[in-house]
């Protein structure tokens, strides 16, 4: 989930590790971490009222106002069991449980806490494949107390195998293969537990204080028993091992005598400075992201339950984000319209520009049509052209032609000059024109202008 925030809290007997994760677009990363070491012959109590003030030191120092927090137990104050029920159980799995609790564990379930997964359903034989993990009241209680003094923020417990198993399912780096051991190594306690698909399907915890200084000796003793339940056909196992005394000597003998594909865990590029804040990451993770393993020791009505926020905000992105495609497909079809409005405008501009110059072209056709029509008329004679050219030539820049007549008895032009008569020897020194002659009266205008009428023939 994307900017969640989360808190894992694991609490061993002699140290308390914590991890901050953050989730971002880059995804998951270790924000802040805490390990501190306690005495181990402290009683619960006043080890878990240290925890409450490394706790609110933690939150106050980062600045963690808001979180998911999830704790974590040591493995050998539960019990772990699998265990096989009809398929028809597994509509009230957790009633069925309830009742026949007495066979699993010699205690009443009045008096634990309990929680389970279903790992599998073989529907051939009709069974049911179920994790079933339990813990006494009075071992989890002083825990609850926790949960009470922190202002009831821790949303789930359980113990450090299964937190471990969602820590290396859920890293792009965890072991390869669908199978793998994971061995996990601290204070006076040793922990085996197999990873199948995912889910942890064995789980073991053994004290160490009786074989200090024979470690590999008891390492052998129960990685042979975890092995055993693979089969005989199955290859080496891989096994990661998490621990103090992850020498090459070690290694080496689990190696050989085991049949193990055993290698040192690998925290490269993960952030993570000890494999002591394995459990601790894999709790915090639960919030963040779909795990496998979902197990919670809290009690069912202490749980925290599914906040609606989520849903309600992802109606109400959902409800903006159509109103802003409405928004933009309105936008858009305004600007289309709107730009549809201006090309129609320019159409029409243009429309009156082109009838324009087509009614210039109609009338420069006409002309064309007149002037071809005049020179036909005069096959054998000078081209019209010719005169016009000539006219224009002739007549100085002071006068100017109103009129230009052309008939079967000759040329005629009217117009203004300063000197009309100058005229009658321009045209006349013409090789085009003969018999030029004034045809009325010079007379003048207001402007003093001579106002002349002349006419002449085309040779």
């Amino acid at each position: 989930m994307l900017f969640q925030t989360s808190l894992g809290i694991d609490i061993e007997n002699s140290r308390v590790s914590m991890a901050y994760l953050k989730a971002s677009f880059k995804g998951v990363g270790l924000a802040a971490y805490a390990i501190h070491l306690f005495e181990k012959e402290k009683p619960v109590e006043e080890k878990l009222g240290t925890v409450r003030g490394l706790v609110e030191d933690f939150l106050r120092e980062n600045r963690i106002s808001s979180t998911d927090i999830f704790l974590g137990i040591p493995r050998d104050l539960t019990v772990v069991r699998y265990i096989e029920l009809p398929l028809a159980a597994k509509e009230n799995l957790r009633e069925t449980l309830g009742y026949e609790m007495g066979k699993y564990v010699p205690l009443s379930v009045d008096d634990i806490y309990f929680d389970y997964q279903l790992l599998g359903e073989d529907k051939e034989n009709g069974l049911l494949r179920v994790l079933l993990i339990v813990a006494k009241k009075n071992a989890i209680d002083p825990y609850l107390d926790l949960r009470n003094q922190l202002g009831r923020r821790i949303c789930g417990v359980e113990n450090s195998s299964t937190a471990m198993a969602n820590y290396f399912s859920c890293k792009p780096n965890r072991p390869d293969g669908d199978v793998y051991a994971l061995v996990y190594v601290r204070d006076d306690n040793l922990e085996l537990n197999l990873v199948k698909e995912r889910f942890l399907n064995y789980s073991r915890s053994v004290s160490t204080g009786d074989n200090e200084g024979n470690l590999h000796s008891l390492l052998l003793q129960e990685l042979k028993s975890l092995r055993e339940t693979l089969g005989e056909d199955h290859g080496p196992l891989e096994t990661t091992f998490c621990g103090p005394d992850a020498d090459n000597k070690l290694l080496n003998i689990l190696r050989e005598e085991a049949d193990l594909d055993v290698r040192p865990v690998d925290l490269s590029g993960t952030r993570i400075p000890s494999y002591d804040l394995i459990p601790a990451y894999g709790l915090a993770l639960k919030a963040i992201q779909k795990v496998p393993m979902d197990i919670n020791l809290l009690p069912v009505e202490l749980r925290k339950k599914a906040s609606k926020v989520g849903y309600y905000a992802m109606f109400a992105l959902a409800g903006l984000l159509i109103l802003s495609v409405v928004a933009w497909g309105g936008g858009s079809v305004l600007h289309q319209k709107l730009t549809l409005n201006r090309l129609n405008a320019e159409i029409n501009r243009l429309s009156v520009e082109i009838a324009k110059i087509d009614r210039v072209q109609k009338k420069c056709k006409k002309l064309e049509s007149r002037i071809d029509y005049l020179n036909t008329l005069r096959g054998g004679r000078a081209h019209m052209m010719d005169i016009l050219k000539d006219l224009s030539e002739r007549i100085p820049k002071s006068a100017w032609v109103r009129k230009l007549n052309f008939s079967d008895k000759g040329m005629q032009v009217e117009g203004h000059a300063d000197s009309a008569s100058e005229l009658i020897s321009l045209l006349e020194a013409s090789p085009l024109f003969k018999d030029v002659a004034f045809l009325s009266p010079i007379t003048k205008d207001r402007d003093g202008k001579e106002r002349f009428r002349i006419g002449f023939q085309v040779k």
